[in-house]
């Protein structure tokens, strides 16, 4: 194995290719589920995601905007905030590490301001462990490992 100052830089500029190729690929993934998400019907539910991670909010999104929710996507915590309480969304699921962490209040904060939907909170499979009871607390309703399945997510959230 190369060290990391070995390594030739045709290798490393082809790395970088790769995976300049990939986040722009990722990118228009989520504008596409986004264009999806929106066109969603009158009825329809309308969902929150906040997270930085954007693999996160793909999957998310692609799983949401399938079962026919309206999606509002977040990637801080001082955006997904200023969405919860200007959209009034029907749930918010949060990924907990956004924003450095700083999503953790999120849930505590939305009470506070009057949001009566539900809030799921998405965290590390390390951290659930002690988490549910905490997460009451800070306002959450349910409490998701990152490596969730979507029998998981469906239990969580109100699909119909």
């Amino acid at each position: 194995m190369l060290a990391r100052d070995d390594a030739p830089p045709a290798v490393l500029h082809k790395a970088g290719a790769v995976v300049a190729r990939q986040a722009h690929e990722l990118a228009e993934r989520i504008g596409e589920l986004m264009t999806h998400a929106r066109h969603g019907t009158a009825e329809s539910e309308r969902a929150l995601v906040v997270s930085d991670d954007m693999h996160l909010l793909a999957r998310l999104a692609g799983l949401l905007s399938h079962a026919s929710y309206r999606i509002d996507l977040a990637v801080n915590t001082v955006t997904g905030y200023e969405a919860l309480v200007r959209e009034q969304p029907d749930f918010a699921v949060i990924d907990l590490r956004t924003s450095a962490g700083e999503a953790r209040s999120l849930g505590r904060l939305a009470r506070g301001a009057g949001f009566d939907g539900r809030l799921i909170a998405i965290e590390d499979a390390v951290a659930t462990r002690g988490l549910p009871a905490t997460s009451s607390a800070a306002g959450f309703d349910a409490v998701l490992a990152r490596s969730f399945e979507l029998k998981v997510l469906r239990a969580a959230i109100p699909f119909d």
